[in-house]
C-alpha cells in the first residue's frame, strides 16, 4: 500500500502494512513566521506525488498522546512556502483542537475549533477535497458526523504531494504513538 510514499522527516518505531503507526520525535513540528516567530519544517509525513487536479483523500487515526501540542492528521505539500495540514492538536488540560493550517508564501495561518479531550484517543477522520488548489477540509467522529472545518487556496502548486502526518512540538516531548488505521485516497 505503501509502496509509492516517501518520508518527509522519518519517525523512530515505524510499522507500515494495511495500517501506518509509528512514534513521532520531540521538537518536530510543521510552522512558518506567524505569530509564533519560528520556522519548522520538521514533522513526519509519508507523502505521495499527486498530479491530478482533482482528488479526495481521507485518514482515520488512533492517537495516543503525552504532551501538549502531539497532533496527526493529513498534510498537502507544494514546497516550504505553501502547504495545509489538518489534524487534531491535544491541549492536556483541554479542550483540544481540530484545525487546519495553511500556508501561504512562507507564513501559517491556524483555524481552530474547540474538540473533547474525552474524544482525542478514539477513531476520527479527515477528509480533504482538492480541486485546482481549492481544498476543502473535513473531519468525521463519533457517529459519523461530518463537518466541514475549513475550505483555502494553495498558491504556486507546480508539484504536489498529500499523506498521513504527526509530530510533536514541544521540545522536551516524550513523543507519542499515532495509528493511522485507514487511509484513502482518491487519486487519478
Amino acid at each position: 500500500m505503501w509502496k509509492h510514499y516517501e518520508w518527509m522527516n522519518q519517525p523512530s518505531d515505524v510499522e507500515m502494512d494495511e495500517r501506518l503507526t509509528f512514534h513521532t520525535l520531540p521538537d518536530t513540528d510543521f510552522w512558518r513566521n506567524t505569530h509564533y516567530g519560528f520556522n519548522r519544517m520538521t514533522a513526519h509525513a509519508l507523502l505521495t506525488d499527486v498530479t491530478s487536479k482533482r482528488f479526495t483523500c481521507r485518514a482515520t487515526l488512533e492517537m495516543k498522546p503525552n504532551a501538549m501540542y502531539d497532533q496527526a492528521g493529513i498534510f498537502l505539500y507544494v514546497n516550504d512556502d505553501h502547504w495545509l495540514k489538518t489534524s487534531v492538536e491535544y491541549i492536556p488540560d483541554g479542550p483540544s483542537h481540530l484545525g487546519a493550517v495553511v500556508t501561504s508564501y512562507g507564513y501559517s495561518d491556524w483555524s481552530t475549533r474547540d474538540f473533547s479531550n474525552e474524544d482525542i484517543e478514539g477513531s476520527l477522520t479527515f477528509e480533504l477535497v482538492y480541486t485546482d488548489g481549492d481544498v476543502e477540509v473535513f473531519f468525521e467522529f463519533g457517529n459519523g458526523r461530518r463537518e466541514q472545518l475549513r475550505i483555502a487556496h494553495l498558491h504556486d502548486v507546480s508539484t504536489l504531494r498529500v499523506g498521513p502526518y504527526a509530530c510533536s512540538p514541544d521540545t522536551d516531548a516524550p513523543g507519542f504513538t499515532v495509528t493511522f488505521t485507514d487511509w484513502q485516497p482518491s487519486i487519478t
